[in-house]
């Protein structure tokens, strides 16, 4: 055999082997394929039945969580609409009539007064209680109150002060203290 015979021959022993593995490695390839092939769908069905199982309850967390949203939007604008309430009938008593407006006064005044020595303290933008009223009320009740030079914040109304004590007739302080007690009827009135 001549040099030149038996490279062919060893030449064509190589592609004999090559194709033999090529062939082994496709078929191993193939059944890979096959294997992950089969495992991938296993895992899809898989999901997929847990998902149709899980969905309904899915399905109800969302819908109870957005009711919980609306009625969250809704107690926020039910509180806005009380708070906006309040808010009026705080703007009311500060627009009443003078005339109105020292009648109340006057009334919380007389049940106000203890000692008749008082400090008579009103808000920055006091309009209606002046020298001339607190001058009548003292004339027409034998008392001695006076001015503060001190303004408060307040919207309307007054604080009396005895020494270190205060009794506090504002306006902000009536509507606030009476908010509690009315505030279900007030509820009850914009939402029935």
């Amino acid at each position: 055999m001549s040099l030149a015979d038996i490279k062919a021959k060893i030449n064509a022993e190589t592609q004999t082997q090559i194709r033999t593995l090529e062939a082994e490695n496709d078929a191993r390839v193939s059944a890979m394929n096959k294997q992950a092939d089969s495992e991938v769908k296993a895992i899809q069905t898989s999901y997929k039945e847990r998902f149709a199982k899980e969905e309904p309850e899915i399905l109800k967390r969302r819908q109870i969580v957005a009711e919980l949203d609306a009625h969250k939007v809704d107690l926020g604008v039910k509180q806005r609409l009380i708070g906006e309430a309040f808010e009026g009938a705080l703007r009311m008593l500060t627009e009443l009539p003078h005339d109105n407006y020292l009648s109340f006064v006057h009334t919380l005044m007389e049940k106000a007064v203890v000692t008749g020595e008082e400090v008579l303290l009103v808000g920055k933008n006091e309009r209606h209680i002046d020298g001339a009223w607190l001058d009548s009320y003292n004339a027409s009740h034998s008392t001695r109150l006076s001015f503060s030079g001190d303004r408060l914040p307040i919207s309307g109304g007054f604080v009396l002060r005895n020494g270190k004590i205060d009794i506090n007739c504002s306006w902000d302080m009536l509507v606030g203290d009476l908010r509690p007690e009315i505030e279900s009827d007030v509820v009850n009135r914009l939402f029935s």
